[in-house]
């Protein structure tokens, strides 16, 4: 690679094999790194192996030889640990399963050949299949394990990947629906992105269509998927059909090949799109904004607008602590209030039109007594799911007079639509 530093890398971390590439400034598109200088290999496993008695680990290919030659205690399914959130044993001592992926990321990334990571990289997105909270947290663990500041690393899953990958694309190849057919072996699932150009910002979403097993023999396998592709794409019209994952080959798909091609649809096959679409979404956080007239929808979007009205220097405000239109993984906000003669919060709520509201009470039992403007809250908002809010509340007193009560109170608020 020819960057040394501002660097952008995307991170694909799948179920069973990883793989990264970073954004070439020469090429103006990411290009993906071989795990081995000369050789086509683009993905390792998801393991790691540690030197017993010392802070030596190593990752991916080379674990099997230090495991087998060198007596190194091995990490497998690193993956499924993450969706568990779950300590991990290793070489007598307790790891938080996010300090193990840190350190099989932290190793991974030393493919880029760069002396300091941490000042080398100015964006990193790391791309998984699904985001559960666990593996979240494990995730921000991870990041902070390698020493990256929050604003310097980012999460996303693959449908996201995705929609990064074909808007950065040429116009052409999204003008029209774009599908998307992803190979596991024998397994077969579909999904398809779609625009609503009546809306601005632009929204796009990924829909997600059927799952086929396809029969190992060639023959039956071409005639399988030819039918699925038929029955996903339909009649409507396509600009482009991408293809990624493990099994697809052009040996055996004769006759799929040419129902995929149908109407001039371009067709595109590689095992790199969502490392790819991660590293265009770590540009478009940290260095650009091309995509600021479109908005992605997701099932991780937040569709809701959470504040409160307060008075600042007398005058009645709205002040907002989170803002629609973000991942819940990104949605949280704090403040800081003084209380008027009241023993409890008042949250506004508003969907993404702000074309509804509700109001949210919180009550704050066991509040210490005070006269009115003399308690101080700082209070924290912070989205554990699309639809779920942690509010967490903590009273920090008035100055000498009215020490804190070192009190706190904590409430879930559930997405309850918009009304008034």
């Amino acid at each position: 690679m020819n960057e040394v530093r501002n660097i952008l890398v995307g991170f694909d971390f799948g179920e069973k094999v990883s793989q990264l590439c970073y954004y070439d400034r020469r090429e103006g598109e990411p290009v993906s790194l071989p795990v081995k200088v000369g050789t086509g290999q683009y993905t390792f496993p998801n393991v790691l192996s540690k030197k017993p008695g010392e802070e030596e680990w190593h990752f991916g290919l080379e674990v099997e030889y230090f495991v087998e030659q060198q007596d190194e205690i091995p990490v497998e399914n690193l993956y499924t640990l993450c969706l568990k959130q779950e300590t991990v044993e290793v070489d007598g001592a307790t790891w938080k399963v996010g300090e193990l992926l840190g350190k099989f990321i932290g190793n991974a990334l030393r493919i880029l050949g760069v002396p300091d990571l941490v000042k080398s990289i100015n964006g990193l997105m790391i791309t998984t299949p699904v985001l559960t909270r666990p593996m979240v947290e494990n995730i921000r663990v991870a990041c902070r394990e390698m020493g990256f500041p929050r604003n310097r690393c980012f999460l996303q899953d693959y449908e996201e990947s995705f929609y990064y990958h074909t808007l950065y694309q040429k116009p052409e190849i999204w003008s029209r629906s774009v599908g998307l057919f992803v190979f596991d072996k024998d397994e077969v699932s579909y999904a398809k992105l779609e625009m609503n150009r009546s809306t601005r910002p632009v929204h796009v979403g990924v829909r997600r269509g059927g799952h086929i097993t396809l029969h190992t023999e060639y023959m039956q396998r071409d005639v399988d998927f030819c039918q699925f592709v038929t029955e996903s794409v339909g009649s409507e019209v396509y600009s482009s059909i991408y293809l990624v994952g493990e099994g697809f080959e052009r040996d055996w798909a004769e006759k799929s090949v040419a129902e995929l091609c149908k109407h001039q649809r371009r067709v595109f096959y590689g095992n790199n799109l969502f490392s790819k679409g991660a590293c265009y979404a770590a540009k478009e956080k940290t260095e650009e904004r091309n995509l600021k007239g479109y908005l992605y929808v997701g099932n991780d979007l937040v569709r809701e607008n959470v504040g409160m009205e307060m008075t600042v220097f007398g005058t009645p405000a709205y002040h907002p602590l989170i803002v629609s239109g973000v991942n819940w993984y990104e949605a949280m906000g704090d403040c800081e209030i003084i209380l008027d003669d009241t023993r409890e919060l008042e949250f506004v709520v508003s969907d993404m039109e702000n074309t509804g509201k509700v109001r949210y009470s919180m009550p704050l039992p066991g509040l210490p007594d005070r006269p009115a403007k003399a308690t101080r809250l700082h209070i924290h908002l912070e989205f554990t799911a699309a639809d779920e809010c942690r509010i967490d509340v903590t009273d920090m007193g008035f100055g000498d007079l009215y020490p804190s009560s070192n009190l706190t109170w904590h409430e879930t608020m559930k997405s309850r639509g918009a009304e008034e």
